[in-house]
């Protein structure tokens, strides 16, 4: 026999104990969660796509700042701001003088190019990118339905933010085709910053490439003669020590020439100091185009040159003092002209300096504008004159 006791008493249904009001209030508090839950979700998805956006801009930044090569910087932005914003196509103009130039774009692919230079004006003449270009607008946005879009071929809603940098705007960053429309306060957000930071990642690559071309300029203009635009005695050292180390380590000799303008204090005299700074131009200027490739020609002093013929024997040197002298005569100038070989009368900038010195005033006291050789030349396939 079954134990009455031991029994379990029958539970009502929930349905049964429950009242009306009762079950309102949990299908609401059901609602609640649901609702709490779907707002969840899509905040996680908002903080998901910002970190992914932040990753990308990241990197972007750690890449700009590495290098001061600016198309490697505008590639970098254009390639972040794709992989971040996922517009499909984006595009970096140049604001030169306030003018807009059309310079890079890319997709959403990563493919980065020039833009050709027939399409370097492809805009709307008026439209907003002038209007930022010009520093009339901060921030441009709105969609291809505008009565003047930026481009002809504007595609769904577009932003474009101007790049500026020491309060001067040097381009504008331009994009249109988003994933999903319409464009959001975030998207907006990601772009000013990759405009923001590519302005001074650009200036900075800008005062680099003029910092390097001023020191450049400095270093040319510290190694060239102002009158007559070819080497001066500093650049002649440098370059003499170089060819000597070659010389001595290829067992090549060269001819060390010395040229002096003939009766050059009688052109100062007559025409005047202008006139003597036009004779030495046009000297400087034959010894440069007679100057075989790879020869020296340098200014060493008031009216003297020197031309340092390379990998040169001595009957190929007398070769080209003749070919010099030639090309003087024609352009209407004498000179004489003393020769030194290495490493025959020298081996070294002072010892051929004094050799090619003491044939020059042979060369002078023979009568001035031919050539001498040093005498004391030891090569002994070519008897000294």
């Amino acid at each position: 026999m079954v134990d009455p006791s031991r029994m379990e008493t029958p539970r009502p249904h929930l349905a049964a104990v429950e009242s009306d009001g009762d079950r309102a209030e949990l299908l609401a508090q059901i609602e609640e969660l649901s609702n709490r839950l779907v707002h969840v979700q899509i905040e996680r998805d908002e903080y998901a796509q910002r970190n992914s956006e932040l990753f990308v801009l990241q990197q972007v930044f750690s890449t700009i700042n590495s290098t001061l090569d600016i198309n490697d910087i505008l590639s970098t932005v254009l390639r972040g701001v794709c992989e971040a914003l996922k517009f499909n196509r984006v595009i970096l103009f140049d604001v030169i003088e306030g003018a807009l130039i059309r310079r890079m774009e890319g997709d959403i692919n990563g493919n980065i190019s020039a833009t050709p230079a027939d399409r370097a004006r492809d805009f709307i003449e008026g439209s907003v990118l002038q209007a930022l270009a010009g520093g009339t607008e901060q921030l441009a946005f709105g969609d291809a339905s505008e009565p003047n879009p930026p481009l002809a071929d504007t595609s769904g809603s577009f932003i474009a933010a101007p790049l500026l940098a020491r309060d001067v705007i040097r381009g504008v960053l331009y994009v249109d085709q988003p994933p999903k429309e319409p464009i959001d306060e975030n998207q907006i957000g990601v772009l000013l910053e990759f405009a923001a930071q590519a302005a001074i990642a650009v200036e900075n690559a800008r005062l680099y490439e003029e910092t390097r071309r001023l020191l450049e300029e400095t270093q040319r203009l510290a190694l060239t003669d102002p009158l007559t635009g070819i080497a001066n005695r500093r650049a002649l050292n440098e370059m003499l020590e170089r060819e000597l180390h070659t010389a001595e380590r290829y067992d090549s000799p060269f001819c060390f020439v010395i040229l002096d303008i003939d009766n050059f204090k009688q052109i100062n005299d007559s025409g005047g100091h202008s006139a003597g700074d036009q004779a030495l131009k046009r000297f400087a200027d034959c010894l440069r185009r007679t100057a075989r490739k790879g020869d020296i020609v340098a200014r060493y002093a008031g009216d003297e040159f020197i031309v340092v013929m390379t990998q040169t024997d001595r009957t190929a040197a007398e070769h080209g003092a003749e070919r010099i002298l030639g090309a003087l005569r024609k352009a209407g100038i004498q000179c004489s002209i003393g020769a030194a070989m290495f490493p025959y009368d020298g081996t070294d900038g002072q010892g051929l300096l004094y050799a090619a010195d003491e044939a020059l005033y042979r060369a002078k006291a023979s009568g001035k504008n031919q050539y001498q050789f040093y005498k004391r030349s030891a090569n002994p396939e070519v008897p000294a004159p």
